[in-house]
């Protein structure tokens, strides 16, 4: 990203002493080991799922029996496709292992064949289908494992094309286990699920060498009433150079009749992709555009709806093997001050980046300052003739520094927007900031999950007291107390100070956080899922409504996405009835097929996803009534890599 010169400010004071503990607290995030599997497995162990086995582990079981082989990036395409396909790569790569004689072959089946489970091979000479390359040879074999694993087409491989042996349903949905496949795949498959246990056994307990593919992302609901007809972002961001594998805007038309919309970035109105002679999109009511504006970078970017509809509007950035999304912030929402709760460019963190956003998109010259922990490290002005022009985006760093909570304030009154961008290890993280005005002493998040075999290495509620008077905080989880800082108990949280607990191990929501005698806090939530950093600001009470939209929902296989879930927790009074809607079709409960509505109890929650869905927008409606509390949490490419 460009950087603007800034007037440097060195620190006037230290950071108080509770502030200081917290840091010691977010520098702990260290690599963790993930090691193998230790126990055995047996021929009961599920076929379906994404295994955490990395490449090298399956080549190292490989390389063993055969050093020699001829596809040296064989063991990276069954991950990758074991990944697209729900069907675990360790299961899969052990079949290969046993069908093949770890690729010795030495049977009907040869190896300029890239038949990797002898699809075809039905004995007496017969050597079975050929695959023009190994790649293919890998698909062949997930799509035939497929039509045994599930009970339909899994995916647009699933077919004769991919699979010359893609017919028939006499042995759809026949196989959940390893077990299963003898006397189904394998006729009469003495021993076969034994043996393929066993090769998978001993593939976990290769060493786990490379990283963790994957990143989590959770984005909160808009409440029906923040919707708006113009929008904004920082910044836009769709250079390969930078990492950038794809940048989305994402509008949705929630008003009557057409929309037409223009979308600027950097001042420039953008050209429709998909009709190069169009300034503008056109929106269906109910419908939505996604344009990509290859090789793009600036800001900020405005999304702006000429015929005056309600829009959603939100950016999806994939940044190598990690995906995030951030809501646009409503015109109505431009604040001259914003906030957040903390920054962190210390390397041994993880953190390769961190970048304060902030963009004009007034008419006049802002004077800006940016304070950490109290103390201005940054600022732009006319004094020190770097004022941020009107249309402008400076996106200043400040490397070795970390600290909380962030202000970002226009000293001469000027509407600016404000957001973070990070990039923690190989994934990129975007939060937008709180306006100061709308700070209160109530915050709620969905969920919180700290548990490991989730793949949540680390989870922290940070809780900043932003009034005049100690606060007194309550941090709730699922109903039940889980953390308190009062006066009582000498902990309670200082002017400017902050709290950064975490639970170890526990998973349940819905997550409050409340100043007990109402001092105004900023609550965010940190999360680091596998090798991938996320951060989710608290919603306030005063966004809880009966209907709540997101721009899209997205959990086929084929698009990288392990899971997308919406969660759904009933903040007001008695039995909430709530109807989901992607793309407008009404949605059925997964749990419930026959029922097309969900009920949720008082305080509860739901967290259902849809396999194999893409569309939006998304409506989630209490037809009673009830508040709801909405998030959407995605987890894209996980799995591990080298």
């Amino acid at each position: 990203m460009p950087e603007t010169a800034a007037t440097t400010i060195r620190p006037a004071r230290a950071v108080p002493v509770m502030l200081t503990a917290s840091m010691l607290l977010l520098t702990l995030l260290w690599a963790l080991v993930f090691p193998g599997r230790s126990l055995a497995m047996t021929p009961s162990e599920p076929v379906r799922g994404v295994s955490g086995v990395t490449p090298a582990q399956l080549e190292a079981e490989l390389a063993s029996v055969n050093p020699a082989h001829i596809h040296p990036g064989i063991a990276n395409l069954y991950v990758e496709w074991g990944y697209r396909f729900g069907i675990r790569a360790d299961i899969a790569f052990a079949q290969m292992l046993h069908e093949t004689n770890f690729l010795r072959y030495g049977g009907d089946v040869q190896p300029h064949q890239n038949n990797f489970a002898g699809i075809g091979a039905t004995g007496g000479g017969n050597p079975g289908n050929s695959f023009v390359n190994a790649e293919a040879g890998v698909i062949a074999h997930y799509a035939h494992l497929a039509w045994y694993v599930f009970p339909g087409h899994r995916n647009e491989y699933c077919n004769t094309g991919w699979d010359p042996r893609h017919f028939g349903t006499g042995h759809a949905d026949s196989v959940d286990v390893i077990g299963d496949l003898a006397g189904r795949w394998a006729v009469p498959g003495h021993g076969y699920g034994e043996a393929i246990a066993r090769y998978a056994t001993r593939i976990g307990t290769r060493p786990a060498s490379g990283r963790r593919l994957g990143s989590f992302n959770e984005t909160p609901g808009t409440d029906q009433g923040a919707l708006g007809s113009e929008y904004f972002f920082s910044w836009y961001d769709s250079l390969p150079a930078n990492g950038m594998k794809g940048n989305w805007i994402m509008v949705g038309n929630q008003g009557s009749g057409e929309a037409t919309v223009e979308i600027y970035i950097s001042g420039r109105r953008m050209n429709d992709p998909a009709n190069p002679g169009n300034s503008y999109f056109t929106i269906p009511e109910g419908g939505r555009v996604t344009p990509s504006f290859r090789s793009v970078m600036g800001g900020p970017v405005r999304v702006l709806c000429l015929t005056g509809q309600p829009l959603i509007v939100s950016q999806r950035v994939l940044f190598r093997d990690s995906f995030s999304e951030v809501m646009g912030i409503p015109a109505s929402s431009l604040s001259r001050s914003w906030e957040f709760t903390w920054y962190d460019a210390v390397p041994r963190d993880g953190i390769v980046n961190n970048w304060i956003l902030v963009s004009n998109p007034g008419t006049q010259p802002a004077d800006v300052d940016i304070i950490v922990a109290g103390n201005v490290v940054a600022r732009y002005s006319e004094a020190d003739g770097n004022p941020l022009a009107p249309g402008a985006t400076v996106t200043p760093r400040f490397p070795g520094l970390t600290g909380g909570p962030v202000l970002v304030v226009s000293t001469n009154n000027q509407p600016i927007i404000a957001s973070q961008r990070v990039l923690y290890r190989d994934s990129f993280n975007e939060v937008t900031g709180m306006p100061s005005e709308k700070l209160a002493s109530d915050y709620r998040f969905t969920w919180y999950d700290a548990d490991k075999l989730n793949g949540m290495n680390r989870c922290w509620v940070l809780v900043a007291n932003r009034g005049q008077e100690p606060a007194e905080v309550e941090i709730r989880v699922g109903g039940l107390t889980k953390a308190v800082y009062a006066a009582a108990g000498g902990n309670a949280i200082p002017p400017g100070g902050i709290v950064t607990p975490e639970f170890p191990s526990l998973t349940d929501g819905p997550v409050q956080v409340v100043s007990t005698n109402g001092q105004p806090l900023l609550a965010s939530q940190r999360t680091i899922f596998r090798d991938s950093f996320e951060e989710n600001p608290g919603t306030l009470p005063a966004s809880l409504s009966a209907d709540q939209w997101f721009t899209w929902y997205d959990s086929r296989l084929v698009d990288y996405m392990r899971g997308d879930w919406l969660l759904v927790s009933n903040q007001g009074t008695g039995q909430a009835t709530v109807e989901i809607y992607i793309g407008g079709v009404k949605m059925n409960d997964p749990a419930n097929p026959g029922n097309d509505w969900f009920t949720v109890p008082e305080g509860g929650r739901i967290t259902p996803q849809f396999e194999n869905v893409m569309g939006g927008p998304v409506l989630v409606r209490s037809v009673t009534g009830q508040p709801l509390l909405t998030s959407q949490r995605v987890l894209f490419k996980e799995g591990l890599n080298r």
